[in-house]
């Protein structure tokens, strides 16, 4: 049995958050004991599997008899989450800590403290390694005694600031969860759409690294009857109401932000005629793959890791920051559809599903744990 702490910020809704989700629901449990720990509480975490435990830290918790119990930590001059990871360590006699994602640099330096093996999953590149600072990086470098990529760009990050033990396990999802329960046209009319819009869906949140702030120069190049579906969260920032306000005033009805959505999202994207990334940078985005799991052809900037899945008959990419190329490759998808082939393009997101890929992680957790027992 290897037992593992995953360490992750909250389970919720974004593609690594994700990405552990379809892990710890489907990592065979006669082989892998799971424990998460997590600073908030998302979206995800009452739909795990009753065999995966799970806590969050003292600070988060609005019980009465934790604050009490942190309160008197503290008095006695300990470190609360100190004495949290220990207790935890001891409890589940892990073999190794799994940190999923960078955005937790804190505990890199505690779980050393504690003698205790780190695993640090990435799946940033290094515009969101600024999320972060330079002595936050230096410590997940220097304490991770084995690293998993993302995609193989991730991995080559990871290796050029001298990482060793780097492993690939590109990023995954569950198909039987990618349904959708209404029409694109259905969803098309709902929203207004004309039936001779050509739709193009993008997904996450209104961000600068996804890209929100290159809607104004593509629309300039696009025709009217080119719509954007932007589904996904609304990040309340000068740059997001510069571009809303700029869509209303400049190209009335050409664009709609449906803010997050749970229940109603692959409806949504599945209403898209193709799917569009205007990503600055993007490790494997899981939307790519549940767009393609849809069938839709993808056009984007090389971004990332999506020119590691991106074929000629599943879409087009072109160099950041051409416009010019970025909606000629949109004309081609609209008026070429024949050069996509939604079957290859589904057979292509086969290749990254959970039963594919979750044996790819089973043996990489073996593997560390056989070399972390004989060192």
């Amino acid at each position: 049995m290897t037992r593992i702490i995953f360490v992750t910020q909250n389970l919720g809704r974004t593609g690594a958050e994700m990405l552990l989700w379809y892990s710890l629901s489907n990592l065979d449990k006669s082989k892998f004991e799971s424990y998460l720990l997590y600073n908030e509480k998302g979206a995800l975490i009452d739909s795990l599997p009753s065999h995966v435990k799970h806590t969050t830290i003292y600070k988060k918790r609005k019980d009465k008899k934790t604050k009490i119990f942190r309160a008197m930590l503290k008095i006695a001059n300990i470190n609360p989450l100190e004495y949290q990871l220990q207790r935890l360590q001891q409890k589940t006699n892990a073999d190794f800590w799994y940190f999923n994602t960078i955005v937790n640099p804190i505990y890199f330096k505690m779980a050393a403290k504690l003698g205790v093996k780190i695993v640090t999953h990435f799946h940033e590149l290094p515009m969101a390694y600024n999320l972060i600072t330079y002595d936050n990086l230096e410590q997940i470098m220097l304490h991770s005694d084995s690293f998993i990529g993302c995609s193989e760009i991730v991995c080559q990050k990871i290796k050029d600031m001298g990482g060793a033990n780097v492993k690939l396990l590109y990023g995954f999802v569950d198909g039987e969860k990618i349904f959708f329960t209404k029409t694109a046209e259905e969803v098309k009319a709902g929203l207004g759409f004309k039936k001779s819009d050509f739709v193009w869906a993008i997904s996450g949140s209104t961000t600068l690294i996804k890209g929100i702030d290159f809607l104004i120069p593509l629309l300039e190049l696009l025709d009217d009857d080119v719509k954007i579906l932007w589904v996904g969260g609304a990040e309340e920032r000068g740059t997001y109401y510069y571009v809303k306000k700029t869509v209303e005033t400049q190209f009335p009805g050409r664009v709609i932000f449906t803010g997050a959505l749970e229940t109603e999202y692959y409806n949504y994207l599945n209403s898209g005629d193709a799917f569009l990334s205007l990503s600055r940078e993007d490790s494997f985005p899981l939307v790519m793959l549940e767009a393609a799991s849809l069938g839709k052809p993808i056009v984007g900037f090389n971004s990332g890791g999506i020119k590691e899945f991106v074929k000629n008959d599943t879409g087009i990419i072109v160099e950041p920051g051409n416009f010019n190329g970025l909606a000629s490759a949109m004309n081609v998808v609209k008026n070429q559809p024949e050069k996509f082939n939604v079957a290859r393009i589904k057979e292509e997101a086969a290749k990254y599903q959970v039963e594919r890929q979750i044996p790819v992680l089973e043996s990489i957790l073996e593997e560390i744990k056989i070399n972390t027992k004989a060192e």
